[in-house]
C-alpha cells in the first residue's frame, strides 16, 4: 500500500514519520500580509542541501512526485474548511481534484513498470517543507488563512517547478517516466499562475 509522506513535498506524499506538534517549537510562517514578491523566492532545489549532487532513479523520481501531489492533497483538505473567500476555495477543491487524480495516475505508473517507493534526500527535504506549511495552515485561525494558504501554494508549486526542470526531468531514463514529467510541468505551471492571480486579488 503507498504511504503518504510526514516527514519526508509533493504532496507528493518516502518514509512515514509521526508528526506532533507537541513537543516542537513554534513554527515560523511566511507573513500573510507580505507578498511573494517582497519575500525571497523558495529556494531552488539544489539548495535544499545533500540531494544536490544525489543521482536519482526512475523509481525515486516517481516517488519524489508522488509525495509533491499528496503534500497538495493534504495541504489542499487542511485550507478548505478554513478559508473564507470563494475563490481561494475553488482552488483548493481543484488542487483536491487534479492532484488527487495524479496520484492515482502514479500509482498506475508504478504497477506498469513494478516500482516500489524509494525514498531519496531529495524527497526527504521536500517532505520536511510540505510538513511544515501543512502544520502552519492547521494552527492558522484568522483571516489571514486566505492570503497564507496561497502564499504557501505559490511557494510550493514554484518549488515544484524548479524540481521538475532541475532534478526529476533531466535524471529521468524511462520515456514513461519522461512524458509524465512533460504532461506535469504545464499542469504545475498553471496552478502557480492561478495562485497568483487569486493572491493578487485578495482584499
Amino acid at each position: 500500500m503507498k504511504s503518504s509522506l510526514c516527514i519526508v513535498l509533493l504532496a507528493f506524499p518516502l518514509s512515514v514519520v509521526a508528526c506532533s506538534h507537541d513537543d516542537k517549537p513554534p513554527l515560523t510562517g511566511p507573513d500573510p500580509d507580505m507578498t511573494p514578491a517582497a519575500r525571497n523566492s523558495p529556494s531552488a532545489p539544489g539548495e535544499l542541501g545533500a540531494e544536490a549532487s544525489e543521482a536519482l532513479s526512475d523509481a525515486q523520481i516517481v516517488t519524489v512526485l508522488r509525495a509533491v501531489n499528496v503534500a497538495e492533497v493534504d495541504q489542499a483538505r487542511t485550507a478548505v474548511g478554513k478559508v473564507h473567500d470563494a475563490a481561494v476555495k475553488k482552488f483548493a477543491e481543484m488542487m483536491i481534484a487534479q492532484h488527487g487524480q495524479a496520484v492515482k495516475n502514479l500509482d498506475a505508473l508504478d504497477d506498469k513498470l513494478g516500482y516500489k517507493e524509494t525514498d531519496s534526500q531529495l524527497g526527504t527535504e521536500l517532505g520536511v517543507k510540505a510538513t511544515r506549511t501543512e502544520q502552519q495552515l492547521s494552527a492558522a485561525k484568522d483571516e489571514n488563512i486566505d492570503r497564507l494558504y496561497m502564499m504557501s501554494q505559490i511557494d510550493a508549486h514554484r518549488l515544484a517547478l524548479d524540481t521538475i526542470d532541475s532534478r526529476l526531468i533531466p535524471a529521468a531514463r524511462h520515456d514513461d517516466v519522461k512524458s509524465l514529467l512533460q504532461t506535469t510541468r504545464p499542469v504545475v505551471a498553471d496552478h502557480l499562475v492561478q495562485a497568483q492571480q487569486i493572491l493578487e486579488g485578495l482584499k
